[in-house]
């Protein structure tokens, strides 16, 4: 069986060297004129504090509402102060029955209730958000729908040995309050950018990281320059595959127009990911990404169709953009 998977190991090999050598053949490979060399980072900070807004597209989040009101039941002498009703305790018999009504318990005329939508009666939950229903509008168009025009916002803070960022969409409740959403690709991502290189340790949306028990995802070496490439190859066990792969490739140097400004010599990257699961899942494909100096991810496009993140302001060291 290991003979298998060395086997399997060494013919993605061959194909994995043939695709590094078409990259750099059919897309721009060009040295810049000076420096030849880049210290990764100065193109990816993690200063404590430090934060981004960008523009997301090809994501679509069914924005989050209250369903239906909210029962109060019936109120009771909490009498060894647990918050709860037990047994025995005095009520008060609002809708008759004999016998106490929780919130929990399903309404009847008569308990009181927290009327969300101020129509003056009990509106049950029904699964779909009903006109006066409070939600958070991320794409800001007046109702509540899949929003597919989101603001990801993160900002950056020291956990354990690690720089993480965390991320939310962000949008306005119907009140008019600010409000935030962990969804696809918005939750933790934990970085170093160190003598070992740019790396990405961890992935967490909603509980789950799918990069927990595999080896840090080499972004760029530490110091690069043009058409240098880090194939990161992984499986969670020798005898079971799958087997991950992260092609990522410093293409050339451009300049980049985003909502924050224009960036001049930003490194470009192309990054071909495949075989991975669950959260990760979304990444396979290529995609590119655009680094600007002392500012970090300024825009990224892919894997999928029309999916791009563009920069729309940020705080990076104190200093702001745009």
């Amino acid at each position: 069986m290991r003979t298998g998977f060395v086997y399997k190991a060494i013919c993605i090999g061959i194909i994995l060297f043939f695709i590094l050598v078409s990259s750099c053949t059919n897309k721009k490979c060009t040295s810049p004129t000076e420096p030849g060399f880049y210290l990764m980072k100065d193109y990816f900070p993690l200063n404590e504090g430090d934060q981004w807004t960008w523009e997301v597209t090809g994501d679509t989040i069914a924005e989050p509402f209250f369903d239906g009101d909210v029962n109060l039941g019936e109120p009771f002498v909490d009498g060894n102060k647990n918050g709860v009703y037990d047994f025995g305790e005095q009520y008060e018999d609002l809708n008759f029955n004999g016998e106490y009504d929780g919130p929990y318990d399903p309404w009847t005329p008569g308990i009181p209730y927290e009327d969300r939508d101020s129509n003056g009666h009990y509106d049950p939950p029904n699964g779909i958000w009903d006109e006066g229903e409070f939600f958070t509008d991320l794409d800001n168009n007046g109702v509540c729908n899949k929003a597919t025009d989101l603001t990801l916002k993160a900002f950056l803070w020291f956990h354990e040995h690690l720089m993480r960022r965390e991320s939310k969409y962000i949008g306005t409740g119907s009140d008019g309050t600010p409000w935030g959403v962990i969804g696809s690709k918005a939750g933790r991502d934990d970085f170093s950018n160190d003598s070992l290189g740019l790396r990405w340790h961890c992935h967490l949306e909603i509980g789950s990281n799918d990069l927990l028990s595999l080896k840090p995802i080499i972004i760029g070496r530490a110091r690069i320059q043009v058409g240098d490439s880090v194939i990161n190859i992984d499986t969670l066990s020798e005898y079971n595959p799958p087997i991950f792969t992260w092609i990522s490739i410093f293409e050339a140097i451009e300049y980049v127009m985003v909502p924050a400004g224009t960036f001049e010599a930003c490194l470009k990257f192309e990054s071909v990911a495949s075989g991975w699961t669950g959260n990760m899942q979304r990444y396979n494909g290529t995609s590119y990404q655009w680094y600007a100096k002392g500012v970090g991810l300024v825009k990224s496009e892919g894997p999928g169709e029309g999916e791009h993140w563009l920069l729309k302001s940020a705080k990076i060291n104190s200093k702001n953009y745009p």
